[in-house]
């Protein structure tokens, strides 16, 4: 999973990016128009500690997510023709986009449009991802008639009825993420990787003043969080970084003090599952216990898959253990003796904390 966090000018998308990576990276700007920074974290799970106990494996391995800190969103972007080379590139490989919103305010960093005003920056950075999509979209029509006007082609033909489907929501300044796509459609337009279609989940920014408003300032952006594939998170950039900084009892000192009951990291890892529809099944063994992360409604077939191909292949049966199960008596074995491992098959859709012990034949 890659989340791309993207933001205008001064609204903390870096100190974010520190926050959730422990990275050191300097804020306040980038060197070059366009850089990316980027980090891998590993997401907390409390069952892989629990099966660590139980497995006393030789290697553990969390499920990751890659963050990426991305450069080049003004609100300004309205040339045609520079469209492309104005917007990063990068930002195209996320599965979804944390954005960034400055609610705070700091007389040492002006805000660049002179005042902080969170709903007009939430919308001027959609309306450069809708603009972006616009233009590509309009470019593709332009061959798929060229290309109809020549030989007729079903296949194309199709392709221009998703392609103005596009073009109606784009040109009514309203996000692809809106629309309800069928798998065909999204097959079709998967290449463009338009960015007004990922899942977005808008981070507002406060100040340490603010942290004890947290829940008026998330009642302020309802509306937003109301959205189709989109969800909000109030968090103090600033002070999370701080925190990170900490050692673990100053941290949770210093966390009791200011009344934050959970770090934000774990809150954002949480909604970016919920947003992106990801669960996680665990694999234990004396070699290794590992989290696979795959996306909800996956059959115990492709969810094999995602260990390796093989065990897709050659699949036989799924021997799934529930993780509350298992970790009530610590012991697969007591708990095959209690009845709690199933036997399932390929069509078996897989749980969030199944336990799992793939049986294959290549």
């Amino acid at each position: 999973m890659i989340i791309g966090i993207v933001g205008l000018p001064q609204s903390g998308k870096t100190t974010l990016f520190n926050a959730v990576c422990g990275a050191r990276q300097e804020t306040g700007g980038f060197t070059a128009a366009g850089e990316v920074h980027r980090g891998i974290v590993k997401v907390p799970d409390d069952r892989i500690d629990v099966l660590t106990e139980i497995y006393k494996p030789k290697k553990i391995t969390h499920a990751e997510i890659e963050w990426m800190d991305v450069a080049g969103f003004t609100g300004e972007t309205s040339d045609r023709n520079k469209v492309d080379s104005e917007l990063p590139t990068a930002v195209r490989e996320a599965d979804a986009l944390a954005h960034v919103v400055r609610a705070f305010e700091d007389d040492n960093l002006p805000h660049p449009k002179g005042s902080v005003d969170a709903m007009r920056d939430i919308r001027a950075l959609e309306d450069e991802l809708i603009f972006s999509g616009l233009v590509l979209a309009e470019k593709r029509m332009e061959k798929i008639e060229r290309r109809l006007k020549v030989v007729k082609d079903d296949k194309v033909e199709k392709e221009k009825a998703v392609i103005d489907k596009c073009l109606e929501q784009l040109n009514a300044d309203k996000p692809l993420r809106d629309l309800d796509f069928s798998d065909d459609e999204m097959k079709t337009i998967r290449g463009f990787q338009f960015l007004s279609i990922k899942p977005k989940l808008v981070v507002i920014n406060i100040g340490e003043d603010q942290l004890s408003k947290r829940d008026e300032v998330e009642a302020e952006f309802a509306s937003i969080a109301d959205a189709p594939h989109c969800m909000v998170e109030i968090v103090s950039a600033k002070v999370q970084m701080e925190l990170g900084e900490l050692d673990p009892d100053d941290r949770k000192m210093f966390m009791d003090d200011l009344g934050i009951t959970e770090s934000a990291f774990d809150r954002l890892i949480r909604k970016s599952y919920k947003l992106l529809g990801l669960i996680s099944f665990l694999t234990g063994g004396e070699k290794e216990v590992h989290a696979w992360t795959i996306k909800a409604g996956m059959t115990a077939q492709k969810s094999a898959g995602v260990i390796h191909k093989d065990f897709e292949k050659g699949f036989i049966k799924a021997e799934v253990i529930p993780y509350d199960k298992l970790a009530e008596v610590m012991s697969e074995a007591e708990a095959k003796k209690r009845g709690w491992m199933r036997l399932e098959g390929k069509e078996y859709i897989v749980k969030d904390g199944d336990v799992i012990i793939f049986r294959f034949n290549v």
